[in-house]
């Protein structure tokens, strides 16, 4: 299975965000975005901000959670309208990414809390697995391709972001206190660079024989800030925190 910006067929690495045309927003915009996003949401609505992160919670704009987690309070799409038509009047941005940034601000917000440096007594997190492929309606009838083609699409993305998650409680786990530290710093400054270059090491300890990975910032930020609230909410619901 190929993951989407992690398990490349190249070394890991910490790379640039994917170049964006002149008229789009620049990786800084969109990160400073999407900090502002989590820093509101985990105010405007804390309860659902901490199931998003700890037990999943619905993102789409249809849903009740979603319309919540998305709420225009703190998705200021005004920001970024101008800018580019591929971002007009809808960020489009992953689940992913939303879940990483607000678990950055939840953690920013309960440092005092999360004092944990040692998840050895912490049971390992578990992943919700994507659903079965429909192939019939309720009454018998064949789904139409189409609809098939999204809903393997869907399984895939749950797919890699399960394996991401997995890879990033193992960082966790094995270099906690450097994946702190990554979590301590400003989004897009030169501490932040070097902080995450010193959890490569635990990155390599923690990837599958034979497979890489390569990250941006963002992505490998967020994947450690989701690994270590969930984490660090665990050792000190039970007990372990040492």
């Amino acid at each position: 299975m190929k993951l989407l910006r992690a398990l490349l067929p190249a070394a890991i690495a910490l790379t640039a965000a994917a170049p964006v045309s002149a008229d789009a927003p620049t990786p800084q915009q969109i990160r400073k975005f999407l900090a502002d996003y989590g820093k509101c949401i985990t105010k405007r609505e804390p309860e659902l901000a901490r199931k998003a992160v700890l037990t999943g919670a619905d993102f789409s704009i249809k849903s009740d959670e979603g319309k919540r987690l998305l709420q225009r309070e703190c998705v200021d799409l005004e920001e970024l309208r101008n800018t580019s038509s591929g971002f007009r009047g809808k960020l489009r941005m992953g689940e992913d990414d939303y879940r990483g940034t607000i678990a950055d601000a939840l953690i920013a917000r309960d440092a005092a809390q999360l004092a944990a440096s040692d998840f050895s007594a912490v049971p390992a997190l578990t992943y919700e697995e994507p659903r079965p492929l429909k192939m019939n309606f309720s009454d018998g009838k064949p789904i139409p391709e189409e609809r098939l083609a999204r809903q393997r699409v869907a399984i895939e993305r749950k797919l890699v972001a399960n394996r991401l998650g997995k890879l990033g409680e193992c960082v966790v786990r094995t270099a906690a206190a450097p994946s702190r530290a990554v979590l301590a710093t400003p989004i897009d400054s030169s501490a932040e660079l070097q902080a995450l270059q010193g959890v490569t090491p635990a990155l390599q300890q923690c990837l599958p024989v034979g497979e890489t990975a390569a990250f941006d910032r963002m992505s490998l930020r967020g994947t450690l800030a989701v690994a270590y609230y969930r984490l660090a909410s665990a050792a000190q619901t039970s007990g372990a925190v040492k």
